[in-house]
Parts: C-alpha cells; sequence; structure tokens
C-alpha cells in the first residue's frame, strides 16, 4: 500500500544527530542575534578592523595642519600682513647664525671645495 507507507515515513522521527545539528544550529543562530557577531566561516572578513573606533578625528586634531602655507597666501595678498616665520624656521636660522659666528657655517656660493 503505497498510503500507508507514506504516512510510517511522515510519523518516523529524523536520526538524533540531524535534530541535535538543528538544534545547535537554532540556538547559535539565537546567540548571534543576541550578541550580534558573525557566524565562523573561516573566511576573513575585516570585521575585527571595522568593530574598531575611527581614528581620524584625533589624527587631526594630533597632527594639526601647518599655517605657513596660509601665511605666505596672505601675505602675497595683502602687503599689510607682517612676514611669518615658523618656530622651526628660526630655529634653524638662529643655529646658521651661531655656526657663521663660530666660522663652521656653510661656505657661500661658488666658494665650496671643489670650486677653481
Amino acid at each position: 500500500n503505497p498510503k500507508k507507507n507514506l504516512k510510517s515515513e511522515r510519523s518516523r522521527k529524523p536520526p538524533i544527530q540531524l535534530t541535535m545539528a538543528s538544534r545547535a544550529a537554532k540556538i547559535a543562530l539565537v546567540a548571534r542575534e543576541v550578541f550580534g557577531t558573525l557566524p565562523n566561516r573561516g573566511v576573513r572578513t575585516g570585521l575585527q578592523f571595522l568593530k574598531k573606533p575611527l581614528t581620524g578625528a584625533y589624527h587631526a586634531r594630533f597632527y594639526m595642519e601647518p599655517i605657513e602655507p596660509f601665511a605666505r597666501k596672505a601675505q602675497r595678498a595683502c602687503s599689510l600682513v607682517p612676514l611669518y616665520t615658523s618656530e622651526l624656521q628660526e630655529r634653524r636660522l638662529n643655529k646658521l647664525r651661531v655656526l657663521r659666528q663660530r666660522g663652521k657655517g656653510p661656505p657661500k656660493k661658488g666658494t665650496g671645495k671643489k670650486s677653481k
């Protein structure tokens, strides 16, 4: 009887391994939803870096833009703006002045070692 076989197949429970696997899959699915994680698939997704907070604002604050280009533009645009020299530039000029006083500064143009 084909009808009897269908009924007996439907009423038959699946093997225990399948139910345990599907139950574990359901638990894993709920856990992923609760904890907001992704399934382990053995593939690199880059999620570790996407989870990290963005640090661009901190970098921008720490490494500020130099104001020298803006100061030069302002000097070119208006002659009333005083000359701008950065601390680094002042330090270099000061060091050069001290070295020249001691006779250790760079030679003048055309009076170097290789000139004849």
